[in-house]
């Protein structure tokens, strides 16, 4: 069997490398593209290496223009490698715009289109991710749902049951094949002790590009440091957007660091107290890796962790971040106990291995 895995950013090279494994292990023929969309080296090629998944049979260099030319562009770039390829199979993986555009080239070559972490929903209409899980979904032949609670959403959207499969999350097998690897070193580089930081992360456009929701954020960060350590490492465009907003001063007392490698990323994690995010990968790791997350969104399309009592939603408000800490500090040991009753949050190992094994049955009955 031809299978063509199409991936644009680091969260979805992360998250396909057990199944880009599990397609090799299996014997069959993996086409693998990458649309470009993380142009930066430590944004995907140092995660590419530190997870041993092999180059790119394609390499797109799609441009980062607006979300439309984009999707437009990569629609664009995979036509042809499609067409020449004619694989059995597309995969793609989340809700980015290589994910739809991924998905749009193929459909309009009639061929099947299978969505990894389908099902995901914040409800924000606002959010460009949240348009493109949407319409993957719509377009998929196969919905890889990681959660009931995914399911549920898909089959509300009217999504036929045959097209929708509970898997499980890949994430849980690439954290558990790596488990081994994350350790401490990162901390003795960085001159930080375990659980006495907190790891700061804000990448989302809706954040960094908003002058006031940033400059909140920013304000409730520069208070809080003056009572506990924050780890910064700052993404290239956040730091791009720092600058432009004159907002520099507020990172004085914080340690901005350097965006770090994948490994080191989940050290980070799972070393640190807190974690303050808007990422919705990281907030898969911290609850995973069992480390208390204050999410910085209104919505999550993680609402499992909410329910367990492990994520905290602050928005971007100042005083609502802060008061959260408050809280997350007082309640501490209890959010920690509640670690136990949220394993399995996102499945079980063995979640590329069920994916395959639904492909090769459905594929083979068609």
């Amino acid at each position: 069997m031809k299978i063509c895995v199409i991936v644009g950013t680091r969260p979805e090279i992360i998250k396909m490398q057990p199944i880009l494994f599990e397609i090799k292990k299996r014997n069959h023929n993996l086409i693998f593209v990458h649309t470009g969309q993380h142009y930066d080296f430590m944004m995907s090629d140092i995660f590419i290496n530190e997870l041993k998944i092999s180059r790119p049979d394609y390499f797109l260099k799609v441009k980062t223009l607006s979300q439309s030319i984009q999707i437009a562009e990569i629609i664009a770039s995979c036509d042809p490698i499609l067409k020449a390829e004619n694989p059995d199979i597309v995969l793609v993986q989340g809700d980015t715009n290589s994910a739809l555009g991924g998905s749009i080239a193929s459909a309009k070559l009639d061929l099947p289109v299978g969505h990894v972490e389908a099902g995901c929903r914040s409800f924000d209409r606002h959010m460009p991710e949240e348009i493109n899980r949407v319409l993957i979904a719509d377009i998929a032949t196969f919905n890889f749902a990681p959660t009931e609670n995914c399911m549920i959403n898909l089959q509300r959207e009217g999504i036929k049951s045959e097209n929708i499969f509970l898997t499980g999350h890949p994430i849980v097998d690439v954290l558990s094949n790596i488990s081994n690897k994350i350790d401490t070193t990162v901390l003795y580089k960085l001159g930080i002790n375990q659980k006495k930081y907190y790891l700061i992360t804000i990448h989302r456009r809706e954040n960094i590009e908003n002058k006031e929701k940033l400059n909140e954020i920013l304000k409730a960060l520069d208070l809080i440091s003056d009572k506990v350590l924050l780890v910064f490492p700052c993404h290239p465009h956040t730091e791009l957007q720092i600058n432009k907003f004159g907002f520099s001063n507020y990172l004085k007392k914080i340690k901005t660091i350097k965006t770090v490698g994948y490994h080191e990323s989940l050290s980070l994690i799972q070393n640190a107290r807190l974690v303050l995010t808007d990422s919705g990968g990281i907030q898969q790791e911290a609850a995973i890796l069992g480390t208390p997350c204050i999410t910085l969104r209104n919505e999550t399309e993680w609402v499992e962790s909410i329910e367990k009592g492990i994520n905290f939603l602050t928005g971007h408000e100042s005083n609502n971040i802060t008061k959260t800490i408050t809280e997350v500090e007082k309640n501490y040991s209890t959010i920690q106990e509640k670690f136990t009753l949220a394993e399995g949050l996102f499945g079980h190992q063995g979640t590329a291995c069920r994916i395959l094994k639904i492909i090769e049955q459905e594929l083979l009955c068609r």
